[in-house]
């Protein structure tokens, strides 16, 4: 027997943990952390280390799939599927237009980062604008609030140097986000420097046990508290005035504005303890430099937006950006390089730049095309009406409204998705394009660089790390694999279309053509995509443990005298949302009574990550328990592995209850990213539950992207044996 020793990046999530990989006989046979790897201190989580399962799982698909009359699957060869894709593709522009072919991308592009610029590029070339991700239904407010807000040039504070960290619904620890690198020991190192972290959660997270101090409040007052925390900053002097002063406008509006946020009012309305919110100002006061981060749980329980641009002004009017002469937070290594100045970005516009959905109000924003409106856009006929649409991730265990989402994949002349295996969605689908699974594909970090270009904070490096490494493993023996960027680059390459690829090798964006005789490997393609890089991508991958690049790292520097952009504390349409805030009955607006008793909100498992493959050994249990108190178990009569029926006003699920202490009275957690079956009566034992039974698109959505209500749902919980099922 002979073992291979191998070392890679886990594309489990955005982490990129640096590992290593056992080889046995062409097959991975078991991961570790790569301890010899910088940052990560051989830091791994249950999902990297049950990669070789999903790997070599026996259900694993090992070629490509196409759907029969009766319902049925059998396989096809890829030169065949490219054909027949390139036809039907042709057909449906010829009739309805280029418009009728979208496409939606989601987590699966982490493993796959050629395929988000290559299906780009392919609907670009088309003349189709249906682009569509999971980023507007999971934290819009972040890009969204930074328009409204305006950006700081310099940058956050780094977590190195952080004296204080507060995180509003979310849990580093689980997630990574905001903390992606063995963020444990991150949050033990700020401790040793004294630093305090601040959680705010209905949930006793493992992120939360490490807190310093941790309110849990009723789910859906992120705004509430948020807005009380301004108030008390303004009202006891906590206000940076000198950083305010010389970057931002609007201190006077907002001021008024949180008028009515009195302690007294927020430990009211958000069900926690004045004293413990006085304590959270406290320290945000006491703190020179720190941060505030948001989770998942603002953005699902409405108002994310508000709760989003909130955070940004606390943290400037606490000065919370990095200054002249701090190194500077995400440097850029596989990207061009780019100066950081301690001043501001204007605010841009955040909608109104963009054609609005032919169906509803939706527009387009910096979060991209709401996922909102595409079911309808498939499901309305007229002119524009979207036929095909290409998948990278699980839309029937992710989108909202379960029926809905069926009901307009069903509907579609052409659906096509990449998978692993036959997953719920793929069992809808045309054509399912068997992939090849990360070890099967070179690995690069470029994406975390391209995410926290755009906005998005809670990912990346604040150290100019980097890698750039080949595939490990050859597909399976037998299989007839596709990476995922290949169907497009082949599809065009049937219909004549020429294709580019983005890169960033200037402050305006590049896009050389691809050679379209000529297909590239996948190597070639990211040579392509960090052109221009600081540094370059082959110094890169000479280091296979990856790197930290001194030669990229970055400080903030000084304010250019030219500069007239201030931050906007005041925005007019955030300020209306606030007062309707204040206005309302929050007992309405939550929707409780004496049926729908209890709030759900969304949680995450340390060994699973949205819809990603759960092959055995992955989970503790092969379902998403919907975790509640005890003392709330015991009022309606159940025990930890009990069935229970949970109802909202939109549909109803079974569930297995699990007890958690830590969480809020009257609350329900439970994870999304489960649930094979269609029907909300299936076995919650087998596979789990599909949250999406419970929720619908047109619940509190926000006017803009069109979220809905996902996060603070009312809902009610029985006995599953008293409810009949």
């Amino acid at each position: 027997m002979t073992l291979k020793q191998a070392r890679t990046i886990c594309r489990s999530c955005n982490a990129f943990c640096p590992i290593q990989v056992t080889i046995d006989q062409a097959r991975a046979t078991r991961v570790i952390g790569n301890r010899a790897a910088p940052l990560y201190k051989g830091y791994t989580c249950p999902k990297g280390r049950a990669l070789p399962s999903v790997h070599n799982r026996p259900d694993r698909l090992k070629s490509s799939l196409k759907r029969q009359e009766d319902g049925s699957f059998i396989p096809i060869s890829s030169e065949d599927l490219v054909g027949e894709l390139a036809e039907r593709i042709r057909v449906l522009i010829d009739r309805h237009g280029p418009r009728s072919v979208a496409a939606y991308l989601s987590g699966g592009v982490i493993e796959q980062p050629a395929a988000s610029t290559l299906m780009i590029s392919f609907l670009e070339a088309i003349g189709s604008p249906m682009l569509f991700s999971a980023s507007t239904i999971d934290q819009p407010g972040m890009t969204i609030g930074y328009a409204l807000h305006g950006r700081w040039h310099g940058g956050r504070i780094r977590p190195q140097e952080r004296d204080l960290f507060m995180i509003v619904g979310g849990n580093p620890i689980n997630s990574k986000q905001y903390l992606p690198q063995n963020p444990g020991m991150q949050i033990k190192a700020m401790r040793k420097r004294r630093g305090k972290l601040i959680v705010i959660d209905p949930r006793r997270t493992e992120t939360a046990r490490l807190a310093d101090i941790h309110l849990q409040p009723i789910p859906g007052e992120d705004p509430t508290i948020l807005a009380g925390l301004v108030h008390l900053l303004v009202r006891e002097d906590g206000v940076d005035r000198a950083f305010v002063d010389t970057n931002a406008n609007g201190l006077a509006a907002l001021s008024a504005a949180v008028e009515r946020f009195t302690p007294e009012y927020v430990a009211a309305r958000a069900g926690i303890s004045a004293a413990d919110l006085h304590a959270v100002a406290k320290a945000l006061m006491q703190a020179k430099r720190g941060d505030i981060g948001l989770g998942t749980g603002p953005s699902m329980a409405t108002r994310g937006l508000l709760s989003s641009y909130l955070a940004l002004c606390l943290n400037t009017l606490r000065g919370f950006w990095a200054g002249e002469g701090q190194q500077a937070m995400h440097p850029s290594v596989l990207l061009p390089e780019r100066e950081f100045r301690a001043q501001p970005i204007a605010p841009y516009p955040a909608w109104g730049f963009g054609k609005k959905m032919r169906v509803g109000n939706c527009e387009p924003t910096p979060a991209g095309m709401p996922l909102a409106a595409l079911p309808d856009e498939i499901l309305t006929p007229g002119a524009g009406q979207v036929k095909a649409l290409f998948l990278h991730g699980g839309a029937v265990q992710s989108w909202p409204q379960h029926d809905k989402t069926v009901e307009a994949l069903r509907a579609l002349d052409l659906l096509v998705i990449h998978d692993l295996v036959l997953s719920p969605t793929a069992k809808l689908a045309d054509y399912v394009i068997a992939t090849k699974a990360q070890f099967e594909i070179p690995a690069i970090s470029v994406l975390n660089e391209i995410i926290s270009n755009s906005g998005h904070s809670g990912y990346g490096w604040a150290e100019p790390f980097a890698y750039c490494g080949p595939a490990l493993l050859e597909p399976p023996e037998g299989s007839d694999l596709l990476e995922a960027w290949q169907i497009y680059y082949r599809v065009a390459q049937r219909l004549n279309l020429p294709l580019k690829i983005t890169n960033w090798r200037s402050a305006q964006k590049v896009e050389p053509e691809l050679d379209m005789q000529h297909e590239p490997n996948t190597s070639q393609i990211y040579d392509m995509m960090c052109a221009g890089s600081a540094i370059p991508l082959d110094e890169v991958r000479r280091h296979s443990y990856g790197h930290v690049f001194e030669a990229a790292r970055k400080q903030v520097l000084s304010r250019d005298p030219a500069c007239t952009a201030r931050l906007d504390l005041a925005n007019a349409d955030m300020l209306r949302e606030l007062a309707n805030v204040a206005r309302e009955d929050p007992e309405v607006r939550r929707g409780i009574d004496t049926e729908f008793a209890f709030l759900l909100i969304p949680g995450r498992l340390q060994n699973a990550t949205n819809t990603f493959a759960k092959a055995p050994g992955i989970l503790k249990w092969s379902y998403n328990p919907a975790f509640m108190h005890p003392r709330d178990m015991a009022e309606i009569g159940v025990s930890p592995g009990d069935e229970v029926l949970i109802r909202s006003r939109h549909g109803q699920v079974r569930a297995i209850a699990e007890k958690d202490e830590g969480l809020r009275r009257k609350v329900v957690s439970l994870m999304h990213g489960f649930g094979s079956s269609p029907s909300p009566q299936a076995d919650p034992r087998i596979d789990g539950t599909n949250v999406n039974h419970l929720t619908s698109w047109q619940d509190d959505f926000e006017e803009h992207t069109g979220m809905p209500r996902m996060g603070a749902l009312p809902i009610s919980v029985t006995p599953a044996a008293v409810a009949g099922t």
